[in-house]
């Protein structure tokens, strides 16, 4: 049994689904390379609970991956490993980072089915030091991904409703 069908299983009760679907945004943060969009229709929990449950656990998730990625950050910076076209990649992205910072990160997280863990990763670990500077803070990250979650949330369920498109 995977984690959707276990979400899904619990659709009738509104307390069990809410703590699942919470775990498993957190998740898909972190790991889980699948979108959370699903778990946004459930006709027994208002959509506007649903959404702040998103925006939530995408908060909590985003807080571990920018502590995760900042140490492993730090990590491969003192070994700097790596051949010089990865250098260059990593430093590519390095300037992305710097160019776009949080309006690329708002933009990417709202785009809806986007895998989050790829993206929150990419930004927190290359997120360079300017000028002994971090370009991305850990408070403005989270609240940029808290935002994304709730805008990306609301944008699913326009979709759904304007197509009348029901899950269940």
């Amino acid at each position: 049994m995977d984690l959707i069908e276990i979400l899904l299983g619990a659709i009738h009760d509104p307390i069990a689904y809410s703590i699942i679907f919470f775990i498993y945004v957190i998740l898909t943060v972190l790991i889980l390379p699948i979108p959370v969009e699903i778990g946004l229709f459930n006709p027994y929990i208002h959509p506007v609970l649903l959404i702040f449950i998103l925006s939530l656990g995408k908060g909590v998730g985003s807080f571990i991956a920018f502590e995760i990625g900042t140490r492993v950050r730090d990590a491969l910076k003192k070994r700097s490993i790596g051949t010089p076209l990865t250098k260059k990649i990593v430093a590519w992205c390095e300037r992305f980072v710097l160019k776009y910072g949080y309006y690329g990160l708002f933009i990417i997280m709202s785009i809806p089915l986007m895998l989050d863990s790829i993206t929150v990763y990419l930004f927190s670990l290359l997120n360079p030091k300017d000028d002994g500077k971090i370009a991305m803070t850990r408070t403005w990250f989270v609240l940029i991904n808290i935002a994304a979650g709730a805008v990306r949330g609301i944008i699913i369920l326009l979709v759904a409703y304007f197509f009348s498109f029901r899950l269940v």
